[in-house]
């Protein structure tokens, strides 16, 4: 049971991350680095307590802040910075695509798409998938389509800065994989978000250097959502529960993310999926339990 503690947080933040969807359709009136940005600084906040509070509970001796200054690793700077760039890139894309006219569905399968781009990306790593995490792989897109893309719709200009992202997301994945096994994982998160909200901050006051905080109190409710689910609950989950699982098959988890991000577009608009999209939602949970499959060679096989 304890191996599938970390497939557990996973399963956890695409919960979170697809109930997201709908926050991120509601808000109005903000630019998409503003969004970013104040939802990078709510989690940040969030995750100063979150670490204080780990660092007494687990008694390891570090504190966060002390008259000796920050306590982080280089490791967990490096880490988090590089994820918090990335991060900022991919999730800007997205939030500008869904501003432009991509709904909430339909971005959710875009966005999922990296579940294909992580095992391809990986191998320039070096990190083979098995062939059972390859094909499911190939059923999850197929369960994607039929979840969230309704018929006669094709690719519209919004629709590129969310493929923008899908593309960029893979690499946040890596990342993790390659610095997360090193360090403390809460600790790099919040790192993450400081490095993402600086970013973010900088692009939004170019864009605008008057910066209307009246708007920003008119969607505190979805940006609160977005800063302390989504992403400082969320991400860290992803952190937390990458450390283990391979790549490929982390993706496919997280990747279940369209399946309450339609749901969640759903039971917030009030609407009744469609047996196509019920269809799409059993092939994609069972991609998941195909990936989850241990395949044992024969013990004869050479």
């Amino acid at each position: 049971m304890k191996k599938y503690i970390p497939h557990l947080m996973l399963l956890g933040a695409a919960a979170i991350w697809g109930f997201a969807f709908v926050a991120q359709d509601v808000i109005v009136g903000m630019s998409a680095s503003l969004v970013v940005a104040v939802r990078s600084l709510i989690a940040s906040i969030f995750l100063i307590f979150v670490v204080m509070m780990l660092d007494k509970l687990r008694k390891n001796g570090r504190r966060l802040i002390s008259r000796r200054g920050v306590d982080v690793t280089r490791t967990e700077l490096v880490g988090g910075v590089i994820c918090g760039a990335v991060l900022a890139i991919a999730s800007s894309l997205q939030q500008l695509g869904i501003q432009a006219g991509t709904d909430g569905g339909k971005a959710a399968f875009i966005t999922s798409l990296y579940v294909v781009l992580v095992p391809i990306y990986a191998l320039a790593l070096k990190k083979r998938a098995p062939v059972n995490v390859w094909l499911a792989v190939v059923i999850a897109a197929v369960g994607f389509y039929l979840m969230c893309v309704k018929e006669g719709t094709g690719i519209s200009p919004s629709d590129l800065f969310v493929i923008g992202g899908a593309l960029v997301f893979p690499f946040h994945i890596l990342v993790i994989d390659h610095f997360s096994p090193k360090c403390d994982g809460v600790r790099m998160s919040l790192v993450q978000f400081i490095a993402c909200f600086v970013i973010e901050a900088v692009i939004a006051l170019f864009e605008a250097p008057a910066i209307d905080f009246g708007v920003i109190g008119a969607n505190i409710l979805p940006l609160i959502f977005l800063g302390i689910g989504s992403s400082g609950i969320a991400y860290t989950l992803q952190i937390l529960g990458q450390n283990g699982p391979d790549p490929a098959v982390a993706s496919i988890i997280m990747s279940l993310e369209s399946v309450f991000g339609v749901i969640g577009t759903a039971v917030a608009l009030g609407a009744i999926l469609e047996p196509r999209e019920y269809v799409g939602c059993a092939i994609v949970l069972a991609a998941v339990i195909l990936s989850q499959i241990e395949f044992k060679k024969p013990e004869n096989a050479k």
